[in-house]
């Protein structure tokens, strides 16, 4: 099995730990590497509820550096033109 890197590993296990969901370390590496190699995999449901659960925090990052890369636009915009 390939290596996956100890910063993803952490960061799943922090977001699966605050939706109370606790994977021994290595089904967590198993569940990491699948996400990360194996991109059409989803004949695991523990598989599909952690990629459910790491989709969805990290559209909601994408949706908050979206909102302050708009701001920083209109900001900057709206010096230049006043």
């Amino acid at each position: 099995m390939r290596n996956v890197n100890n910063t993803y590993l952490c960061q799943a296990k922090i977001i699966l730990n605050n939706k109370k969901i606790n994977l021994s370390h290595k089904r967590l590496r198993r569940l990491a590497y699948i996400d990360v190699h194996q991109l059409n995999y989803n004949l695991f449901s523990l598989y599909n509820s952690y990629k459910k659960i790491i989709t969805s925090d990290a559209s909601n990052n994408q949706i908050v550096v979206l909102f302050v890369a708009l701001a920083i636009l209109f900001t900057l915009a709206y010096l230049i033109f006043m």
